[in-house]
């Protein structure tokens, strides 16, 4: 299982890196091996901008809070995006109970 004061730093960093591009995250989850997020983002941003933009910020920031991170990629290259309308209620519980959905699998910090 993920170290939870690196899934705690993950969650105040995302915070912050909202706050400052001025997007809303609606829900989350920060499994041990990915992370689900439901984001608005405002239309003058695209969505690559802001996903580089919070895996570029996430990944140096969380490297110097803690030396449990060997060095190279920290997140991997891709990602999966999707636009929610109706549905997002459904999406947004999807997300937010996605730790009964994790099995247990070898991790970097085991």
């Amino acid at each position: 299982m993920a170290d939870n004061y690196i899934k705690a730093e993950l969650g105040r960093i995302f915070k912050q890196i909202a706050k400052w591009k001025g997007f809303e995250i609606k829900a989350w989850h920060i499994g041990d091996e990915h992370i689900h997020m439901i984001i608005i983002v405002p239309p003058k941003y695209s969505i690559s901008y802001i996903i580089g933009i919070v895996k570029s910020k996430s990944s140096s920031w969380i490297k110097k809070k803690t030396k449990k991170i060997p060095s190279g990629s920290f997140w991997a290259r891709g990602y999966f995006v999707t636009t929610v309308g109706i549905d997002e209620m459904i999406v947004r519980k999807y997300v937010e109970n996605q730790q009964h959905h994790q099995i247990e699998l070898p991790t970097l910090f085991d």
